[in-house]
C-alpha cells in the first residue's frame, strides 16, 4: 500500500514539473508574438511619419536641393552666357549673303543686257545702201545667183575709202574670210559687236586695240569673192548678243 501511494506521488511532481515547463514555453512564446505585432506596428507608424515628412518638406541631398523637383523645373540662379557673335545663326548669315550675291550678279547681267548703246557714234561709210539687212529672209545674190539671207547692209564707196569705226570699242578680230574678204570685229560694248569686211587687205588696226569713234580701222576693197559682182563697197554687220540685227536702225539712233 505504501509502494503505491510512493508511486502516486513521484508521478505528481514530474507532472507538476512538466506543467511549468509547458506554462513558461506558452508564455514565452505569447510574449515573443506580442512583441513582433508591437515592433510590426512600431516600424509601420514611423515608415509612414517619414513618407509623409518626405512628401511634405520634399527630399534633400543635405545642401538644400529638392530631389524630387521635376527635372524641367526653371532654374532662376543659373547665369545664362550670350552667344558669341560666330554663334547666332551662321547658316542664316550665308544664305543671306549668297541670296545677295547672286542679286547683285543678276542685276549686273541685266544692266548689260538693256544698257543702251554710246550715243556718240559714226557711220562707217557715208555712201548709199546697195544692199539692205534681209532680217533673216532669203534674197538673191547677185555674184552667186542663189538665194541666200544678207545679215548685213552694203554701204557703196570708192576704192581705197577710209572706213570708221562707228562706236569706241576693242578689235577682237583681223582675218580674211573665204568668202567675206578682208574683215575687222570690234566689240562695242553692252553685247554690240560690229564686223566691218570687204575691205582692203591693207588694215592699220591690230587685234587688241582700243579704238574710238571714227577710228580710220581700214578703207573699201574687193576681197569679197560672193559680192564680187557688185559695185566697191562695206559689208557691215552687226550682231547684238550674239543675234544678227540692222546696222542701220543702229547708227540711225533707232536699234539702240
Amino acid at each position: 500500500m505504501s509502494n503505491e501511494k510512493f508511486k502516486i506521488g513521484n508521478l505528481s511532481g514530474k507532472g507538476l514539473i512538466i506543467a511549468a515547463a509547458a506554462s513558461i514555453a506558452v508564455v514565452a512564446a505569447a510574449g515573443f508574438y506580442s512583441y513582433s505585432k508591437i515592433s510590426d506596428k512600431l516600424n509601420a507608424e514611423i515608415i509612414g511619419e517619414n513618407r509623409d515628412t518626405l512628401s511634405a518638406a520634399g527630399a534633400s541631398d543635405g545642401n538644400g536641393t529638392d530631389l524630387n523637383a521635376p527635372v524641367d523645373a526653371a532654374q532662376t540662379d543659373v547665369v545664362k552666357r550670350e552667344p558669341t557673335v560666330t554663334e547666332k545663326e551662321p547658316a542664316e548669315s550665308a544664305v543671306v549673303t549668297t541670296e545677295a550675291s547672286k542679286a547683285d550678279e543678276a542685276a549686273s547681267a541685266q544692266t548689260a543686257q538693256t544698257e543702251p548703246f554710246p550715243t556718240t557714234m559714226v557711220r562707217p561709210l557715208n555712201g548709199e545702201v546697195l544692199n539692205d539687212f534681209s532680217a533673216g529672209e532669203l534674197v538673191k545674190s547677185k555674184t552667186l545667183n542663189v538665194w541666200k539671207t544678207h545679215d548685213g547692209v552694203d554701204i557703196a564707196g570708192a576704192m581705197d575709202e577710209k572706213v570708221k569705226s562707228m562706236s569706241g570699242g576693242t578689235v577682237t578680230k583681223v582675218y580674211e574670210d573665204q568668202m567675206m574678204g578682208a574683215c575687222v570685229v570690234i566689240d562695242h560694248g553692252n553685247g554690240f559687236e560690229g564686223y566691218y569686211c570687204n575691205l582692203s587687205k591693207d588694215i592699220p588696226v591690230a587685234e587688241g586695240q582700243s579704238v574710238s569713234a571714227g577710228t580710220v580701222i581700214g578703207a573699201v576693197g574687193n576681197t569679197a569673192q560672193n559680192e564680187i559682182s557688185e559695185e566697191p563697197h562695206l559689208h557691215f554687220a552687226v550682231k547684238k548678243n550674239g543675234e544678227w540685227i540692222d546696222p542701220i536702225a543702229l547708227i540711225s539712233g533707232e536699234g539702240s
